[in-house]
């Protein structure tokens, strides 16, 4: 299988995933977008919001990308801003979360095709929040707002379960923040991890 993995920030790339997917595998920056040739799209995280397209003409292109990959039937993993931009491109809307931020490590609760995983850590880095697109299934929630999704071959993950202390740090670096939030997620990378081998495999058999 052909992965494209869509970056929208240079540090915010697909980490502990590219270790799990088995194919070939293309990292591209978003404004680089052109006519690529996948069977799976893969859209990652970034500090902007759905809402800037103006600020960050890319994210539209995207959005054509993510339509485009929809109607063909081909698989669309959404994390962070990538769950966003996947449920505005399916007839959702995104806005800045009116319960405040989450970031850290966070509990969320799964439900429907993921209830099997029942309550699980995952690490949050956002702001925003989507709502879900028409005939989509909620997959998962936390105590402040909607976390996963699905609708047809398309899974959108509003957390993170891709990063590790080195990647967190290097966020640290980038935007700030408070650095027991490296120990935090080095004391969970193992779980962050297997939950993640989990809900790949989920997606993958859509």
């Amino acid at each position: 299988m052909k992965y494209l993995i869509v970056k929208n920030y240079p540090i915010e790339g697909p980490g502990v995933l590219k270790e799990i997917l088995r194919g070939e595998i293309k990292e591209i920056m978003a404004e680089d977008l052109h006519d690529e040739d996948f069977d799976a799209l893969i859209i990652m995280g970034g500090p902007m919001g759905v809402y800037e397209k103006d600020k960050f003409p890319f994210l539209q292109k995207e959005i054509e990308i993510i339509r485009s990959s929809f109607e063909k039937g081909k698989r669309i993993l959404g994390i962070c801003l990538g769950s966003q931009l996947l449920s505005a491109s399916l007839g959702g809307e995104v806005i800045k979360g009116q319960f405040g931020s989450e970031i850290g490590i966070k509990k969320v609760k799964f439900i429907g095709d993921l209830s099997y995983l029942g309550d699980a850590n995952v690490f949050q880095w956002h702001g925003d929040t989507f709502s879900l697109p028409e005939n989509a299934e909620l997959l998962a929630y936390s105590e402040k707002y909607f976390q996963a999704f699905r609708l047809g071959k398309a899974l959108g993950l509003q957390f993170h379960l891709e990063v590790n202390s080195s990647i967190v740090k290097d966020w640290l670096k980038e935007y700030g923040g408070d650095e027991n939030l490296i120990t935090d997620v080095s004391k969970n990378e193992i779980k962050l991890r297997e939950l993640l081998e989990k809900i790949i495999n989920y997606w993958l058999k859509l």
